[in-house]
């Protein structure tokens, strides 16, 4: 079993940075990379405890008695795995940047003085890094939502189909039969399929929360970032929107 990551905290040259940053007097870059590092390492938390689910549904999946939901179901989970997969990467990116960003702002300290460093701590960007996580996690969410559309249709043809073998015991016996263990068990697999779709879209919608109060709590009262910061509420505010509408619709 492969060690867990280094949380970005625990780095050396995070460590080293933060610390030169409180030495020079620049509190709030120190407090700007602080605030990045715990939203990457809390980024990284959510999606381990995501992939550990991923893998419990693959052994749901594999108990569906329909093979051909059970393939259905295998490729829809596919696809949802490629979405954390997508957003692990991006955060992964993010913290290997910061990581080498880190050194060599030190480095820089060392050579030219404080006057650099302060230029250096500009030169992240975090606003910029933010909002684009923000857009990924948004992509991420809308691509869960379609797969739980995708879900629902399966579980109508499920139950369409038990309602086909009820009618036909019906007609022969004068009897409603009852549903059989395997239809039953197949339909319970789907439905916590549908809610381990739904925990992704709701984590991710989370995560792009967490960008927005990040950026928020950081840059909230500067113009330069204001923009970024709208528009990742306004992200926020059509995927909400979006949600409501599929829910009344079912």
């Amino acid at each position: 079993m492969a060690e867990p990551a280094l949380a970005l905290r625990d780095h050396p040259q995070i460590i080293d940075l933060i610390s030169v940053l409180e030495q020079s007097g620049l509190q709030k870059q120190k407090e700007e990379v602080q605030a990045l590092v715990g939203y990457i390492d809390g980024m990284e938390e959510k999606l381990s405890q995501m992939m550990d689910e991923m893998k419990e549904m693959r052994l749901e999946v594999g108990k569906l008695h329909d093979k051909g939901i059970r393939a259905r179901c295998s490729q829809l989970l596919g696809t949802a795995e490629g979405k954390i997969h997508q957003v692990k990467s991006m955060v992964s990116t993010a913290k290997e940047n910061l990581i080498s960003s880190a050194k060599q702002m030190v480095q820089t300290f060392r050579e030219k003085g404080r006057s650099a460093l302060c230029r250096a701590a500009q030169a992240l960007h975090i606003p910029s890094v933010l909002s684009r996580m923000g857009r990924g996690f948004a992509h991420a969410e809308k691509g869960t939502g379609q797969l739980a559309v995708r879900l629902d249709a399966m579980r109508e043809e499920l139950h369409q189909a038990g309602g086909h073998i009820k009618n036909a015991g019906l007609a022969l016996t004068g009897k409603e039969p009852q549903e059989s263990k395997e239809l039953s068990a197949d339909k319970g697999v789907l439905a916590k399929l549908r809610g381990f779709v739904l925990s992704c879209g709701k984590a991710f919608s989370e995560m792009e929360r967490d960008t927005a109060l990040t950026v928020e709590r950081i840059y909230g009262g500067r113009s330069s970032v204001k923009t970024e910061l709208q528009g990742l509420k306004a992200a926020q505010a059509g995927q909400r929107r979006q949600a409501a509408s599929k829910e009344q619709a079912r």
